[in-house]
């Protein structure tokens, strides 16, 4: 199958189609939704990117980081050089703690759509809802006590998005410089709440495509997240918070490096009967520094986000923090760095020709003696410098 032909006919379509999808999940949440708080595993609905935190959560049409698995693993075909990211803060309830850590880089092989090198990631999540206090008043008036872990979470997940489509479109007189990615996370799921001695597992999944208008620096995104078969507590399946994200961006240079970046997106969470929508904005300064804004409504959570970037060399720190709903609000700080220095060669299969045995009774070539030519030893040159990316809104 040629697949630019096939994307080429139906790509228009296929946008309209989504799109028009929108308002879909609100019309069918009571067919099977079960309400607000009925899923389990509420930490896989955080925000675990400071960047897009910060920018009210509007992050499946930019995917453009390492972090983008957590959002839409379309994005990992994005990624030139290979990028680690970890938070160093997240603040929470009492003494509940998150830790996060993912690692993103292009693959040494084109893609199965045969035009680039497509993106692999791995992620690792480890959340402590802190410590639960058991006691019980004994026949003989003492008290006994044991503290028990309120409930343990970790979540492994690996991640391939990779360049589908690339052509021109002709949309009224005007050619589209279009592309198009697809991408699959597989996530395992294991759970432990107090003195479980068989914790549950799952594994789950997350599906993202983004398409790319670079000429007007438009973006448009979807994916869903988290769709398994849920944790068994017991006797008693708990659903996964499955998520689907519709979103769009656009990204303009102002003067010199410098650019803005605005995002909406709407969240619409599957299992509970509840939607969010997002919008965020990003002002890039000089490669130095980022601005970001955000804004998040119709949902509990409600209310501005703010939060920086600082970039020297290749490495970031990102801040993120909320000034909603004060029980939500949470603080994040973030460390990454990109391997510019590691070259992601591209495979090719060596191929070694051999010359065709004679026909029986042809007379048999003379070998002659290969000449040996005296040239001049070329001298060796010197490391080529570094290629700047023209396209500087897509680095951050």
């Amino acid at each position: 199958m040629n697949i630019r032909r096939y994307f080429k006919g139906r790509l228009a379509r296929a946008a309209l189609f989504i799109f028009a999808l929108c308002p879909l999940p609100s019309t069918l949440y009571p067919a099977f939704a079960g309400g607000p708080g009925s899923a389990g595993m509420q930490v896989l609905k955080s925000d675990l990117s400071p960047r897009a935190a910060a920018m009210g959560g509007a992050f499946v049409a930019v995917a453009d980081d390492v972090y983008t698995m957590s959002y839409n693993p379309a994005g990992l075909g994005q990624l030139y050089i290979p990028e680690a990211s970890a938070i160093l803060h997240q603040s929470g309830f009492d003494d509940s703690t998150l830790n996060y850590i993912s690692v993103g880089l292009p693959l040494p092989f084109i893609g199965l759509a045969g035009l680039e090198k497509p993106g692999f990631g791995m992620s690792l999540l480890l959340a402590d809802a802190g410590d639960f206090e058991y006691k019980q008043l004994l026949p003989d008036g003492g008290v006994y006590s044991k503290s028990f872990d309120a409930q343990k979470d970790r979540v492994l997940a690996f991640g391939y998005g990779e360049k589908v489509y690339s052509g021109e479109l002709n949309l009224e007189g005007y050619n589209a410089r279009i592309e198009q990615y697809l991408g699959l996370n597989v996530k395992y799921i294991w759970s432990k709440m107090l003195d479980d001695k068989n914790p549950p597992s799952t594994v789950a999944f997350d599906g993202g495509w983004l398409l790319l208008e670079p000429k007007l620096g438009l973006s448009l995104g979807a994916s869903i997240a988290n769709y398994g078969s849920g944790l068994k507590y017991g006797t008693e399946v708990t659903r996964l918070p499955s998520i689907l994200r519709l979103g769009a961006s656009w990204e303009k240079p102002t003067v010199m490096e410098q650019s803005v970046l605005l995002a909406a997106e709407g969240d619409f969470y599957m299992a509970e009967a509840l939607k969010s929508l997002r919008f965020g904005l990003e002002y890039h300064f000089e490669k130095l520094f980022n601005l970001r804004l955000g804004y998040k409504t119709a949902e509990d959570n409600s209310g501005l986000t703010m939060g920086l970037g600082l970039h020297y060399n290749d490495m970031s720190l990102d801040f993120a923090t909320g000034m909603g709903n004060e029980v939500f609000n949470s603080t994040q700080l973030a460390f990454s760095y990109k391997f510019s220095g590691i070259v992601v060669k591209e495979y090719r299969k060596k191929v070694s020709y051999k010359d065709p045995e004679p026909r029986k009774g042809a007379p048999a070539k003379a070998v002659q003696p290969a000449r040996q030519e005296s040239k001049p030893a070329k001298p060796a040159r010197s490391a080529p410098e570094k290629k700047k990316d023209s396209d500087f809104f897509w680095i951050y």
